[in-house]
């Protein structure tokens, strides 16, 4: 792929949203179009358009559903016109050597975007399911297979939205722990978990790496009398930026343990070792609980003068650049050409978020997401009336899918690790909507290949494949 030029236009409603403004759509796509691969050369224009209908905000994904389906379905059509496999174009184009710094800027930290679509052609055997399309066809069944391949920018600080030149300039996450004489912690974060587990997740991480249980930690949040100033939940950076401070506080804790615990067991506080609630002098079975520690810093604090000013207390603050994760997803289908119809018979996932803290709470994230990028592809849409009406006011009119359309998604995780982020994760919560529509319509376009159809806009509802089938030619029986 020697260049791409692009013409963005997005319909960003009646008026701008504070603070991110209505250009945050057209501005990521500008930015990240190129996505996952090498291109030398790049023009763009992006434009937001003002219109009678609902005003834009951020919307999960941001640009990206759209722009990975524009590139995922360029390099189909692509493929096809050059006679070479779909496999084989993004091979050929792939970024595979990091870090990487992309035509527009962006550094992309180490990923696996070519191992993931190896990976996802592994387990869907790529080979076998043409066979058996072949197959399916001659029976009068309409299969096909779509990629999508992607790379996600995540946990972006000060340093990504600085760039924009916005009146308010988000990024830095802060934390506060406090163990009390008890030995409790409570962790107040400034970021918002808002159902995602994200208070789960911050406890491993603080129980890691001080060496007690998470059910000795309590984290506070959406407290404004007591947590600390912070951005939020968005742009897949609470496990990332949230968490790099509570492992950067833990660990400033951690230290403050081990003088406490050095001088009660008259030993180097380099020699202390804290695992499973109890402080211990390396290489012996001397030891102390971590809860007798935390009773004699508070009530025999004359004795500890290394803590006399903090106490057992940390603050940190985290502000990266930002790291990028990356999937390949791979959706199977089967276009019912009487009807219109695609049902999904099979969604396989292959991700790279780095290290997982919580594999289960990752797995919900990439399934919530792609069940949302599979009704972003087929179900979901705004209609308006020529008077700028609203006609899908009501989820009697706007079909949201339900555990009858979406398929059993299987997941398999790879776990490249990298500078950017100090706790070696990376952000999910966004993903599975960012590749899923790109996939499906990629398997739709292959089902209808046949007929000379590809798939250019969303969603793909049975009265669109209707139309198409018709303005091809075909009648149904």
């Amino acid at each position: 792929m020697l260049a791409i030029d692009a013409d963005v236009l997005c319909n960003v409603g009646a008026y701008s949203n504070f603070p991110v403004t209505c250009g945050v759509e057209p501005l990521m796509a500008l930015a990240d179009l190129p996505g996952p691969y090498r291109v030398a050369e790049y023009r763009a224009r992006a434009r937001g358009l003002a219109s009678n209908t609902c005003p834009m905000a951020p919307y999960r994904g941001v640009s990206r559903p759209v722009i990975t389906a524009a590139m995922e379905r360029l390099m189909d059509c692509a493929a096809t016109r050059l006679g070479l496999d779909t496999l084989e174009i993004r091979r050929r184009n792939l970024i595979t050597e990091f870090p990487h710094t992309s035509v527009t800027g962006v550094v992309h930290d180490p990923g696996s975007y070519r191992e993931a679509m190896e990976a996802a052609a592994r387990v869907v055997d790529i080979a076998r399911f043409r066979a058996r399309q072949q197959t399916a066809r001659a029976d009068g069944r309409w299969l096909g297979l779509g990629i999508s391949v992607f790379a996600e920018r995540t946990g972006p600080g000060t340093p990504a939205f600085a760039a924009r030149r916005m009146v308010i300039t988000p990024g830095f996450e802060r934390v506060e722990l406090v163990m009390d004489p008890s030995g409790s912690l409570e962790a107040r974060i400034g970021s918002s978990p808002h159902g995602q587990g994200l208070k789960t997740t911050l406890a491993q991480l603080i129980a890691d790496e001080i060496g007690i249980a998470p059910n000795e930690i309590r984290v506070v949040a959406g407290d404004t009398d007591r947590s600390p100033y912070g951005w939020g939940t968005f742009a897949s950076r609470s496990l990332v930026i949230a968490g790099g401070a509570c492992k950067l506080a833990a660990a400033t804790l951690r230290d403050r343990l081990q003088a406490v615990a050095g001088q009660i067991l008259e030993a180097d506080a380099s020699d202390i070792e804290i695992a499973d609630g109890r402080a211990f002098v390396r290489g012996t079975d001397l030891g102390v609980e971590v809860q007798q520690l935390a009773r004699a810093a508070y009530h025999q604090s004359h004795r500890f003068p290394v803590i006399a000013e903090t106490g057992l207390s940390a603050v940190a603050t985290y502000d990266p650049y930002g790291t990028f994760s990356n999937a390949c997803h791979v959706a199977v289908v089967e276009v019912d050409l009487a009807t219109g119809q695609v049902a999904i018979e099979r969604f396989v996932v292959v991700e790279d978020a780095g290290r997982l803290i919580n594999p289960m709470i990752v797995e919900g994230q990439i399934h919530g997401g792609v069940a949302q990028g599979i009704a972003n592809a087929l179900y979901e849409k705004v209609i308006y009336d020529e008077r700028g009406n609203v006609l899908t006011g009501s989820l009697a009119d706007y079909p949201v899918p339900t555990t009858a359309e979406i398929p059993s998604i299987e997941i398999h995780h790879l776990e490249t690790l990298s500078e950017a982020s100090v706790t070696g994760a990376k952000g999910v919560g966004e993903g599975g909507t960012i590749g899923a529509p790109a996939a499906v319509l990629n398997a739709v376009s292959d089902a209808l290949a046949p007929f000379g159809i590809g798939i250019f806009e969303m969603p793909i509802t049975p009265q669109r494949i209707s139309q198409l089938l018709r303005e091809a030619g075909f009648k149904a029986q």
